[in-house]
Formats: structure tokens, C-alpha cells, sequence
């Protein structure tokens, strides 16, 4: 995750209480840093009542989903791993009877809890139920305005109650934003989706990159030619809101060569000292951190090296617990992915940056090389190599 707003300004909204803890980089978050402690996704269903072209989890099938108390022992071992947030996540995790069970005791046992949603099913009443199991974030897809937004999610008038679900939440008090992501059909939409949040005080726009899985794959995806003038585009308009007075920041996610973009992109124009802290942040941070900083557990209990690698297990929190299978790792992949420099190849592995970026792998998997280039970086050989 590349806090574009933040690392551009030094002023964040979301980003200041679920990453930094605070303002600047704090001595917290340089220790959180080098500990394989995870961001918990947990795809707690994958009941859905939409029917989105582009979804990671292939969701709406029949699964046998982890039962309340195995959901319960669960949070139990990650309370024990002191982990950062546990992302509930889906399909639709509102259409499980226990959500807000299982977050009230996530809580009472020291574990924040983050919401990921299509937003469509949070009336006032479910928003206030929200707050008070103890959400500190609720994030809502939205992939453009209402024509588009309704095509992606496969049922009409979808934007509207997401965004009315947004609003709802928004004003339960709950912090709040939207996760888009960006593929050639909604390209066009990002500027419009941007202002309309800045115009009702949401303070998050998160920009996924495509990652090929589930329904999604890359014929579905931007070119590289259009995600640098993209990128380029949105640090202008992370500057932009903050002179303007707006709250809403703006973050990329799932692609780390933007981090390596925006130091660049600093340098350029002379800012040594914010390209500087860029650098300093993504030696902390930069890198896809998947099966280091990022864990997903599926509807059955399977343990994932992120969210979007379905296709490989590394275990299962039925037969044990994600602390051992985290802390102690014996599967290879979590092994080679927490030094995976050793093993890049390609531009990858002659990169300047390769540290600090080491590009996403699993898209590099995708594109079929697990250690090979990342397809989805933009950025010049005379600028990394």
C-alpha cells in the first residue's frame, strides 16, 4: 500500500490511525515493520448478493465456512500474534449471521477490526450495529459512477446503495473509503469517483491495481502506458485536495513500483528531502509484503499467502493455528517470499530498487514466472536499472 497523499503532504486521515499510528513514521511502526506479524484478510463467506465480473474470490458458491467457534478460536491465535487489523472480507461479510459476534469479540480480545464490503446492505441501522461491534474502518467498493459501477457489480442501481451504505457509515462515525479497482472499462471514471468523495468528506480512495484471479485476468487490465499516466495523475491530485482543504487521501495498492514512481517523481522536481523520506518509507514498507505482512484465511479455514493466491495453500487453520504456520514457517513459498530477492530474475532482479519494490509476485506468477517480471511495471530501464 503506497500512501500517496501522506508521503506527498505529511498529512493523513485513515492512514494515520490503521498504518502509522500516529503522525510521521513512529518508532512503532519501524518495529511492526520488520516483524512477520500479518494484516489478517479473512474471507469470512462467500455468500454474495452481487454478482461482480472482476471478483478475486469467484464469490457465491457453497463452501463449508469456518463454524463461529472455529471463527472464534481463530481470533484467539491472532490475538495471541498482537496482529495489527483483521480485515473482514468476502463475499458479501455481512450476509454472515455472526459478523458482528465475531467482531465484538475480535475486540474485547485486542484484535481492530477493518470491514471490507460492497456497501449496498448498510441501512442506518446496520451502520450504528457497525460501531458498536467495534469497526474502526469500513471500506466499500465502488469501481465508477452508477453506470459503469452497476455493469462491474452485475445488478442495477448497486451504486446506489453502496454509496448510500457508505454515507451511513460515514455518519455512524466510522471511518470510511472506497476501494476501486482500476481496469480499462472504468479507467475514465477515476477523476469523477475522486471529486464525489472529496465533495462528502470520505476520506480514503484506495486504487487497487488488477490482479489476475478468480474472474479477473488481465485482458481486463490498463496498459502500463495508461497506470504511469494514471499514477502521475493521482499524485497531482493527492496535492491538489490537500491545498484545496479536503480530507480525502489517496492510496495505490498491489503495485509497489509506485512508491518507486513517486520518489522518482520527487527527485525530478528537485524535492530531495521528501524523495528522501519516500525511500525511507518503502525500505520500511515498500515491497508486496505478501506471505510477510499480508495473510489471507479463506471461507474454509485455508491459509493464503494474500488474498489473491487462492491456488496455493500454505495450511489451514482447522488443523493449525496461523501463528505456527506463520511464525515457523515450513511451506518453501513463505520462506522464499521473505527473501525474495535472492530469487528475482529479469529486470526484477537487476533493479536498483529491487529492495524496496521487488515488484507483485503473484502477478508476476500469473504472467508465468514467479520470479520474473512483474507485467504491470511501468517504469523505464534508464529509471531502475
Amino acid at each position: 500500500m503506497i500512501a500517496l497523499t501522506k508521503m506527498l503532504t505529511g498529512k493523513a486521515t485513515v492512514s494515520k490511525h490503521l498504518t502509522y499510528k500516529g503522525e510521521g513514521i513512529t518508532q512503532e511502526f519501524k518495529e511492526i515493520s520488520q516483524k512477520p506479524i500479518p494484516v489478517v484478510v479473512w474471507n469470512s463467506t462467500l455468500k454474495c448478493n452481487l454478482k461482480c465480473v472482476h471478483c478475486y474470490a469467484n464469490a457465491g458458491r457453497k463452501v463449508n465456512e469456518l463454524t463461529t467457534e472455529e471463527a472464534k478460536a481463530m481470533i484467539d491465535d491472532l490475538a495471541s500474534m498482537k496482529v495489527p487489523v483483521l480485515l473482514f472480507s468476502g463475499g458479501e461479510p455481512l450476509l454472515r449471521d455472526d459478523l458482528f459476534e465475531l467482531a465484538e469479540y475480535a475486540v474485547r480480545r485486542g484484535v481492530p477490526c477493518s470491514l471490507s464490503t460492497n456497501g449496498t446492505l448498510i441501512t442506518e441501522e446496520v451502520a450504528e450495529r457497525l460501531k458498536e461491534a467495534g469497526f474502526s474502518y469500513v471500506g466499500v467498493s465502488i469501481d465508477g459512477l452508477k453506470e459503469v459501477n452497476d455493469r462491474f457489480r452485475g445488478v442495477r442501481g448497486a451504486f446506489d446503495r453502496a454509496f448510500e451504505g457508505l454515507i451511513n457509515a460515514k455518519n455512524a462515525g466510522i471511518m470510511t473509503g472506497i476501494r476501486f479497482t482500476v481496469t480499462k472499462y472504468n479507467l475514465k471514471d477515476v477523476p469523477a469517483v475522486i471529486d464525489l468523495l472529496a465533495e462528502n468528506d470520505i476520506p480514503r480512495f484506495c486504487l487497487y491495481h488488477l490482479v489476475p484471479s478468480g474472474r479477473a485476468d488481465f485482458s481486463q487490465d490498463i496498459s502500463n502506458e495508461e497506470r504511469r499516466e494514471l499514477i502521475n495523475w493521482l499524485i497531482e491530485k493527492a496535492i491538489e485536495l490537500h491545498e484545496s482543504g479536503y480530507v480525502t487521501e489517496i492510496l495505490t495498492v498491489d503495485n509497489p513500483a509506485d512508491g518507486v514512481y513517486l520518489h522518482l517523481w520527487l527527485k525530478e522536481r528537485g524535492e530531495e528531502e521528501k524523495a528522501r523520506e519516500v525511500l525511507e518509507f518503502l525500505k520500511l514498507r515498500g515491497s508486496d509484503n505478501s506471505g510477510k505482512r499480508i495473510a489471507c484465511v479463506d471461507a474454509e479455514g485455508f491459509i493464503h499467502p494474500n488474498q489473491f493466491w487462492w491456488d496455493y495453500s500454505c495450511g489451514n487453520v482447522r488443523e493449525a493455528p496461523l501463528s505456527e504456520v506463520w511464525l515457523n514457517p515450513k511451506d518453501e513459498l513463505l520462506i522464499k517470499l521473505r527473501e525474495k530477492t535472492r530469487y528475482l530474475r529479469g529486470r526484477c532482479g537487476k533493479c536498483k530498487f529491487k529492495e524496496w519494490c521487488g515488484g507483485f509476485r503473484l502477478r508476476a506468477l500469473r504472467a508465468g514466472d514467479l520470479w520474473g517480471d512483474d507485467p504491470s511495471c511501468y517504469l523505464r530501464d534508464d529509471e531502475i536499472l
